[in-house]
């Protein structure tokens, strides 16, 4: 039996399904212990409401979204939240967010994983804010968007996870749509994790004139400066950014891509059995197949070594090294 090998079909589902909830369960042991508090200058933690004086901080939401209806998408639904310090999340219209210019010409956008409701997107929005703007001169004001998409946890786990895994293509038709509305000007980066990359990654093929499912984004400007992407352990096929891949056109609105991976993730594994996909492999467990033109855009690391064989954000967000190599990406250093 070769290092791929599985177990027989109705073992393999079973034995994919007890990954997932572990992989959960580990996640929120960790929380309720308490593992982010006073962390690194913040008193309440990486959670911590507190966005830095000038910054602006928004919640995006596709949740109330169906897949649209043909080709009309209602994107003009999308519901968005600002917080206001003082006063918590304040609503506003999808006109009066995508008018308004940011307040330093920097935008950070972060799209979280699989098994989220609201409350945890918000918590790892949060959490990503503060990785973006440690180390931050205040001088350099960020205007940071988490997009919050449907992966509430559902019964059956295997069929809950190829859900969402097809949602992940309409959210990235979403998610292109906010992009054309940003300056050409500005700077923009975007970090996810796990099938959030999915997402991630589609939006950047539309927006360099691909098709998913049928459908496709309006002519637009694309950004002068390209995107700089940070993802981590990537739910996503290793070939999908290959230029005949699916999402085969991401890399050329993309200005620089980190990605980390880690070959030892136990669920990350049994990718396959979510694509069914005979042969299949996550990018977030053996990397991005990339053609050699592409290979200077993007920069790989395996982290086994530090994530172990968990598939937690946790895990990603204390890893100093790999967050301090991501933040040259999403804070537009030179690299």
């Amino acid at each position: 039996m070769n290092a791929y090998a599985l177990p027989t079909c109705s073992a393999r589902f079973g034995l994919f399904a007890i990954f997932l909830t572990m992989a959960i369960s580990t996640d929120l042991l960790a929380e309720s212990a308490g593992f982010r508090q006073s962390i690194d200058g913040y008193p309440c933690g990486y959670a911590c409401k507190s966005p830095r004086p000038g910054d602006e901080v928004f919640l995006v939401s596709t949740r109330c979204l169906s897949g649209g209806c043909g080709w009309e998408m209602p994107i003009e639904q999308i519901q968005v939240s600002q917080y206001v310090p003082g006063e918590g999340w304040v609503s506003i219209d999808w006109e009066t967010f995508t008018n308004s210019p940011s307040p330093g010409g920097l935008t950070s956008i972060y799209v979280h994983g699989n098994w989220m409701d609201t409350y945890w997107a918000e918590r790892r929005g949060w959490e990503m804010y503060h990785e973006v703007t440690r180390n931050l001169s205040m001088d350099q004001k960020v205007r940071h968007v988490m997009w919050s998409w449907p992966t509430q946890e559902e019964p059956k786990p295997l069929q809950t996870v190829r859900e969402h895994a097809q949602r992940a293509d309409i959210d990235a038709y979403y998610l292109a749509s906010y992009l054309m509305t940003i300056p050409t000007e500005e700077q923009v980066s975007i970090s996810a994790f796990s099938l959030g990359a999915r997402v991630t990654m589609g939006a950047c093929h539309l927006m360099a004139g691909g098709s998913l499912r049928g459908r496709a984004i309006p002519q637009h400007e694309n950004n002068t400066h390209g995107y700089r992407v940070a993802i981590f352990s990537a739910g996503i096929t290793y070939s999908a950014i290959y230029p005949s891949g699916r999402n085969g056109q991401a890399l050329e609105v993309i200005d620089r891509m980190y990605s980390a991976f880690n070959s030892a993730d136990k669920i990350l594994r049994f990718y396959r059995m979510a694509s069914q996909r005979k042969g299949d492999e996550a990018a977030g467990y053996i990397g991005f197949s990339l053609a050699h033109d592409q290979r200077q855009k993007v920069e790989q690391v395996n982290a086994a070594n530090i994530l172990g064989k968990e598939h937690s954000w946790d895990n990603i967000v204390h890893a100093y090294c790999l967050m301090e190599r991501a933040r040259d990406y999403l804070q537009w250093k030179e690299i």
